[in-house]
């Protein structure tokens, strides 16, 4: 399933380690929103990961959200990614 990953975080320090760990599983289409293509038990684990990382973090926010082929097919965007899409794979 393709997933749209995003996030809000003041600290840059904590924002460049979950940036380096987004673009290593992920592409990037805006500086803080990635998408990636992956299954649900490694989505838990990016999710579980990313929580992680924040966890000092004062009001991080962080949201996956899932993006269904039909709903994928709807999405109106205009302009190109910051990154074109990859596979991906998660060990």
């Amino acid at each position: 399933m393709k997933y749209i990953i995003c996030y809000d975080i003041k600290e840059d320090r904590i924002r460049s380690r979950i940036v380096k760990y987004l673009e290593e599983r992920a592409f990037r289409i805006q500086f803080s929103v990635f998408s990636c293509q992956c299954s649900s038990i490694e989505i838990k684990k990016i999710w579980k990961d990313l929580k992680s990382k924040t966890k000092n973090a004062e009001n991080p926010l962080l949201m996956i959200i899932p993006v269904c082929k039909s709903c994928d097919k709807a999405i109106l965007m205009q302009g190109k990614p910051l990154e074109e899409d990859k596979t991906v794979l998660v060990i």
